[in-house]
């Protein structure tokens, strides 16, 4: 009896590691504005939802400026978390670099992603 109760539990068990959704990890970088030349660094998590990629946490490693470019990448990242298109990020005004920098480190970190099984 207990044999069976045990095979019962890790089965549901088993079973409820299916349901839960794989997360998916990818690092991208692209230049952004900043008088050193380092690279906007986005690491993506992401699950997949019939065949789409659903971002769930962007972090971001950049020299940008504090009031200017850091706060337009907090921005994009709030914008992406909320909208769920990364294909259409708007650009923050006053910080058009730094947004484009942004968005091509999103782009291939997704496609990263799209590629992982």
């Amino acid at each position: 009896m207990k044999k069976s109760f045990l095979a019962i539990c890790f089965a549901v068990l088993s079973l409820g590691s299916f349901a839960a959704d794989k997360v998916y990890e990818a690092k991208a970088e692209a230049r952004g504005y900043n008088e050193e030349g380092i690279p906007i660094v986005l690491t993506v998590k992401a699950t997949k939802k019939d065949r789409k990629v659903v971002i769930t946490d962007i972090v971001a490693q950049h020299k940008e400026t504090d009031k200017v470019g850091g706060a337009a990448i907090e921005e994009l990242i709030k914008q992406v978390k909320e909208k769920q298109n990364y294909n259409k990020v708007d650009s923050v005004a006053g910080a058009t670099s730094t947004s484009a920098g942004f968005r091509r480190a999103l782009r291939n970190a997704v496609k990263d992603i799209e590629k992982q099984a």
